[in-house]
């Protein structure tokens, strides 16, 4: 049976991730409100984040592997790394990896903040002068920060520059740089 992922049809955000990572594995999947449509893939998602079943999650993403059902980006990567190849095979280097996948979000989430600066209610007509603060300071102090990191993890890894962690791809960087 194929995983099945849920994840708004139109937005790349992070559902993004876990697509990219079924994409490189190769892996069976049923993108479930883009393949099933907007209207009924949507309807479906929205009716198990709803609750009614042990364990809902609280927002998309969210991948079903038959009777388990895992939510949040990093997560979901980590359940995945192992069964697709994109995990180290010990356990130093899975947790690694994880911290790697949970920069990204940390990362994410800040991006996405300069546009909602003061709340993720408002419309960003609502906070532009706020956003244009926010994004100034985020482009001057918090950007070089997680570049700097990424790249020093690039520099560091024993196995060379090409992956962030050994010498293959793994959910902590699911694009090798070209």
């Amino acid at each position: 049976m194929p995983y099945e992922l849920y994840y708004w049809p139109g937005i790349q955000g992070r559902g993004e991730f876990v697509r990219l990572a079924l994409e490189a594995a190769g892996a069976a999947y049923v993108d479930v409100a883009r393949e099933h449509g907007a209207g009924r893939g949507v309807k479906g998602m929205t009716t198990k984040l709803e609750g009614g079943a042990p364990q809902t999650p609280f927002a998309p993403p969210f991948l079903r592997d038959g009777a388990i059902v895992v939510s949040h980006v990093a997560n979901i990567l980590h359940y995945l790394g192992p069964k697709l190849g994109l995990a180290p095979k010990d356990e130093a280097g899975r947790i690694f990896a994880n911290g790697l996948q949970l920069t990204i979000t940390d990362f994410v989430a800040e991006i996405h903040d300069t546009h909602h600066p003061i709340s993720t209610g408002l419309y960003f007509e609502d906070q532009k002068k706020e956003a244009k603060a926010r994004s100034t300071a985020f482009l001057q102090d918090r950007v070089p920060k997680y570049l700097g990191y990424f790249e020093r993890v690039l520099s560091d890894n024993p196995a060379g520059q090409k992956h962030a962690l050994g010498d293959k791809l793994t959910t902590g960087q699911l694009k090798s740089p070209d």
